[in-house]
């Protein structure tokens, strides 16, 4: 840098001072000209006027063969009189210019190549009387070569002062070069301690305001970016402490499935020992299964992994974060909340099962004392014990489908081609008495097969379609359709009921959970029924959505990708 700024200076200082030397060589010659025609028109008018005749001419013999001055006189014609060279030709000159310009009393100096010298010279003539009345033209001539004794004069000063100025601007160039280069070294040791995470300022001089006013702007910059750098310190630090305590497993992948990132849990959990950034994954997960599920890109997986049951997240990064980091693995250590779950639904299907013999009797001795004759009173007992035994057998019945579906007793079962239209027509024809007695209307449209097993497939068929009746106006409808594109079959139920609000929508899949828990007694709910749709949807690899407005109705929708 400091070179070149060097030889910028060098260039353009020695570009300037030959250019200056060029000029006054110009102008020394320009001025030598100017004083050799201005002694050639004083030599001419002085010879003019002391030459009085024709024995006068004598007195030129000094000029005789002179390298310097010539010394022609001529007659009206244009011949020559008298030559004081003697070597020189007595051709007429009346085409000659100066001899025009002297004939008609306009003498100037001229310029133009003589042909007896061989050279360029300098001529000028006027017209002269003599005493005893002849004419005559009187013509100087003098070489140009008389001018390059001026510039030979000037020449050696003009070479001093060309070695003088070139030595001052070998000075004043290394000098402003180590100036600037020393202002930029400056700059460049203060980023660098900028990267280091101090701040070395940069010294100004106000003296130069151009430099000065770029110079502090740079310390403000430099002083800003320090107190970026530190609050991006102290975020990263927070960062890394979260997620490097944090007890889930955190792995960061880039395209190549090489580690970017790994926090201590996720190197506890795999029981790594070496440092594994930069590493492909398959050196830290051991278990082929697990990354083959990882690498094939499956977003959302449980697996078990040695003792421990793991639930892994694999998402996809986006925006800035896509330069370096192509997906986030998310590992949940799940173990002991799975253990939680099974005690959880083994006692869920315990007590289910314990509780199905009594109220199976309760139900039976109610519906036998109502087959009897009773009074008032004893009836209506009877009927509400009747009722609850009713509503608490559907339960248990629900409570024990979850715990079949939970337990994997499914896996056992064969799956076969299903009608879904004779299914839907099936449960619509089981309900049309609730149907009936709130005059609600179901309409049918579609038809498609799928593969599973026909139960399962009536049991979540009868849990959308009873919902959508117990939960409609007087006088609602309900609309089924059945879709199939290519390997996805589309089952919708929409209905024209009370609706759902948006904040309970999330929940409407949880157990025992009801809306409206009055209403739900009176249409006998369960509070189990689309989380066996849930569950059902699950174990068909399914989708299921939901969207209500309140007061307009509901449409449940689940996607089957055969």
């Amino acid at each position: 840098m400091k070179k070149k700024i060097f030889y910028q200076f060098f260039a353009i200082a020695i570009a300037s001072v030959l250019l200056m030397f060029a000029i006054g060589l110009i102008a020394v010659n320009i001025n030598g000209k100017n004083v050799v025609k201005k002694r050639l028109v004083a030599e001419t008018e002085l010879a003019s006027a002391l030459l009085t005749d024709v024995a006068q001419f004598d007195s030129f013999e000094k000029y005789s063969d002179n390298d310097v001055f010539r010394v022609t006189v001529f007659d009206l014609d244009g011949n020559v009189i008298y030559e004081s060279d003697t070597k020189a030709s007595l051709e007429n000159h009346a085409d000659r210019e100066e001899f025009k310009n002297a004939l008609a009393d306009t003498p100037k100096v001229t310029e133009r190549r003589s042909e007896t010298f061989g050279q360029s010279m300098t001529y000028y003539a006027i017209k002269t009387t003599l005493d005893d009345g002849t004419q005559i033209v009187l013509r100087l001539a003098i070489k140009n070569t008389q001018t390059l004794s001026y510039i030979q004069l000037a020449f050696p000063l003009l070479v001093i002062i060309l070695v003088v100025v070139i030595g001052l601007c070998v000075l004043l160039s290394n000098h402003f070069a180590n100036k600037i280069s020393k202002k930029f070294v400056e700059v460049g040791d203060s980023l660098k301690s900028l990267n280091k995470g101090q701040y070395v300022a940069i010294d100004t001089n106000s003296d130069e305001p151009e430099l000065y006013a770029v110079l502090n702007e740079i310390n403000d910059l430099n002083a800003n970016m320090l107190v970026q750098i530190a609050k991006k310190e102290q975020e990263r630090q927070k960062l890394s402490t979260v997620l490097a305590n944090i007890a889930q497993g955190i792995i960061a992948l880039d395209g190549k499935n090489k580690i970017v990132f790994i926090n201590n849990s996720a190197i506890n959990l795999f029981g790594a020992k070496d440092d594994m950034v930069g590493k492909e994954l398959v050196y830290l997960v051991d278990s082929s299964a697990m990354y083959q599920k990882i690498a094939s890109g499956q977003e959302r997986f449980d697996i078990d992994y040695k003792d421990k049951h793991l639930s892994v997240l694999c998402k996809k990064a986006d925006g800035y974060l896509r330069q370096t980091v192509d997906c986030i693995i998310i590992i949940t250590d799940i173990t002991a909340e799975k253990a939680i779950a099974q005690q959880k639904s083994d006692f869920f299907a315990n007590a289910s099962h314990e509780l199905k013999t009594p109220v199976t009797v309760m139900q039976g001795l109610s519906e036998i004392l109502l087959s009897k004759q009773l009074d008032d009173s004893s009836k209506k007992q009877v009927e509400r014990i009747h009722k609850e035994s009713v509503r608490l057998a559907s339960l248990i019945s629900d409570m024990l489908k979850i715990s079949r579906l939970e337990s994997g007793d499914h896996n056992q079962e064969e799956c076969i081609s299903v009608d879904l239209r004779a299914i839907v027509d099936e449960v619509v024809c089981e309900l049309a008495n609730e149907m009936s007695k709130k005059q609600v209307v179901a309409t049918i449209n579609g038809n498609a097969n799928i593969n599973a097993h026909p139960k399962k497939i009536f049991e979540l068929v009868q849990n959308l379609v009873s919902n959508a009746v117990n939960y409609n106006k007087q006088g609602g409808s309900i609309n089924i359709d059945i879709e199939q594109t290519g390997k996805k079959t589309v089952l919708s139920v929409k209905d024209t009921g009370i609706g759902i609000e948006q904040e309970n929508i999330p929940h409407l899949c949880e157990r025992f959970y009801r809306v409206d828990k009055s209403r739900s007694k009176k249409t006998g709910g369960t509070g189990l029924g689309l989380a066996i749709v849930k569950h059902i949807c699950a174990l068909y690899n399914a989708n299921l959505a939901i969207s209500s407005q309140v007061d307009v109705g509901t449409t449940i929708t689940v996607c089957f990708n055969n």
